[in-house]
């Protein structure tokens, strides 16, 4: 018996750390590409992010809007595949009135990402939804080899449940400033996105 686990959305795994990335939802219905590597990781232990998720934390990988394509198992792409997502506000931390909208597979809607503004805002992938890659001697890989740069509400006194160990881990009280924990090529492509606003 093979002890390689079942990916049903992969057919060949990828290297870990080349890009494009894929992912998608389990139904297949939906597939994304990711065309480079994320601005940065982080899991949110929030009490928002652990009722969405219905677990202990969400783990969001945060992407400039083009640099996440959509496409559909009926062939639509980009914008076609787009408007045929469905778009689902929830109350969040911030995001304002509308909170955060959740964009999920109308088929079996898998959230696969988020945005805190309808209009281009930062795409938060939910990291669960990314292909599985090939890493050191072919072993396999989950989620793009995607890990947490931070974890955020998570010290002594946030949300972070007791069973969750992170040591070692670069842990914030709250959600701390970009300054404290993006790298500083993240830092920039985030500054070449607020001014294309």
């Amino acid at each position: 018996m093979s002890t390689e686990p079942v990916s049903h959305c992969t057919s060949t795994l990828r290297p870990i750390n080349t890009y494009p990335m894929h992912g998608g939802c389990p139904c297949t219905f939906v597939r994304y590409t990711l065309s480079s590597a994320p601005l940065i990781v982080h899991a949110c232990h929030c009490t928002h992010c652990q009722r969405e998720t219905g677990s202990a934390f969400a783990l969001n990988a945060f992407y400039e809007p083009d640099r996440v394509i959509p496409s559909l198992s009926t062939g639509a792409s980009g914008p076609d595949a787009e408007s045929q997502l469905l778009r689902v506000p929830v109350p969040s931390l911030k995001g304002g009135s509308e909170g955060q909208i959740m964009t999920r597979c109308p088929k079996c809607f898998t959230v696969l990402w988020s945005v805190y503004a309808p209009v281009r805002a930062l795409r938060i992938v939910r990291v669960g939804t990314v292909d599985g890659v090939r890493g050191e001697q072919g072993k396999y890989v989950p989620c793009g080899g995607l890990r947490p740069d931070a974890h955020l509400f998570a010290g002594e006194s946030g949300n972070r449940h007791a069973w969750v160990g992170l040591e070692g881990e670069r842990v914030f009280e709250t959600m701390g400033t970009k300054e404290e924990y993006w790298g500083e090529e993240s830092l920039e492509r985030w500054r070449v996105f607020r001014e294309g606003r």
